[in-house]
């Protein structure tokens, strides 16, 4: 590995992304993204089962992870120059691109979709870190800069997963929730592979206006603000017209059943090197064993009925799904009566959605 001052030389790959041109990797960066925990990420849709809607919207968590990086490379190497940093800037520039490769490797297939039944997937991330699966790399890294590998790699692991870090900036970098290189890039990219215009924010004029505060804490200066109010505007119509769209949603909901039960009956969340085996390709592959589920979530008229949740029409139900048997439905918090049968969740207050369960094992 050669090393150019304190600094890995960016001579071992380069990446061209359709949204930060090209994005450079030394050595050790390119060997973790070859890690097969970091492959499985090519494997995992970014926008779960938005695909459906939009058809564009294929790219993976790789793409997000290695464009997280990028940004998040591009903030800090700001911050270092507005602020003249000096101490330890190499170190920290590294374990900053470090934890923005790692901040998605924890998620579950279809990325946020099985949250709605399982535990977010940071504690899934929480998991790895707690393994010594990436230790060897973090190891190289605190040989490099003379650091502990325990100093180095919880500063990574709180990097990575949003923690407070001192300086506080460090892990703002990434999870702030305004302008941090995680939204920034999911807006552009999602909004880019869907066709929405929405996400189309001036990305350069709102890093150069970031600065430090007093304490060490990520803020936008006075000439920032329009850009970061555009982000969040951005945000909002992004929600509005992809991640909350109905029959998003609703595909959604049937698939993170699915993937309860495979991740379950897997015991995947207590064996790390299980659940890295699981990507959206098992998903596909255990609807293809078991056709009759999977024609339930592609056929539109048995994908999601949506009705006001005080107007349930059990006729309608019945003829809509196939359904004979009568149902269960939880009105609360307005009322609840119970019937046998196929269960009728409240999303919100006002709509809920039919899931036809199945009744035998997907990993049969």
């Amino acid at each position: 590995m050669h090393i150019k001052g304190d600094r890995l030389q960016l001579e071992a790959m380069q990446i061209f992304d359709p949204i930060h041109n090209f994005i450079l990797f030394n050595p050790l960066e390119a060997s973790l993204i070859s890690h097969p925990y970091m492959e499985r990420l090519r494997h995992i849709y970014q926008m779960g089962p938005a695909f459906h809607v939009y058809p564009g919207g294929t790219h993976s968590r790789f793409t997000h992870s290695i464009g997280v990086m990028h940004v998040a490379t591009e903030i800090y190497d700001n911050i270092v120059l507005q602020n003249e940093i000096e101490e330890d800037v190499e170190f920290l520039r590294q374990i900053v691109r470090i934890g923005a490769l790692l901040h998605d490797i924890g998620h579950y297939p279809l990325s946020h979709t099985a949250e709605l039944f399982l535990p977010k997937h940071e504690k899934m991330v929480e998991k790895v870190f707690n393994s010594a699966v990436f230790e060897p790399f973090f190891a190289q890294i605190a040989k490099i800069y003379g650091k502990t590998t325990d100093h180095t790699t919880q500063l990574i692991r709180a990097i990575a997963l949003g923690e407070p870090t001192t300086p506080p900036f460090l892990s703002q970098m990434i999870a702030n929730p305004h302008f941090g290189a995680d939204r920034i890039d999911y807006l552009l990219r999602d909004s880019l592979f869907t066709g929405l215009s929405y996400g189309k924010i001036d990305v350069h004029q709102l890093i150069r206006s970031l600065r430090l505060s007093d304490a060490g804490v990520l803020v936008v200066s006075s000439a920032g603000i329009p850009s970061v109010e555009a982000l969040l505007l951005a945000r909002h119509w992004m929600h509005e017209r992809l991640y909350q769209h109905p029959r998003v949603r609703a595909y959604a909901y049937h698939y993170a059943c699915v993937i309860q039960q495979i991740i379950l009956e897997q015991n995947a969340l207590c064996d790390l090197d299980v659940f890295m085996k699981i990507n959206d390709h098992t998903i596909f592959e255990a609807l293809g064993r078991f056709k009759e589920h999977e024609e339930a979530i592609l056929d539109v008229s048995k994908r999601v009925i949506a009705q006001k949740a005080l107007v349930a029409d059990l006729k309608k139900y019945q003829e809509l799904t196939g359904v004979q048997k009568p149902l269960y439905i939880d009105l609360s918090p307005f009322s609840q009566q119970t019937f046998e049968g196929t269960r009728i969740r409240i999303e919100t207050e006002e709509t809920f959605w039919v899931y036809l369960k199945p009744t035998t094992s997907f990993t049969n």
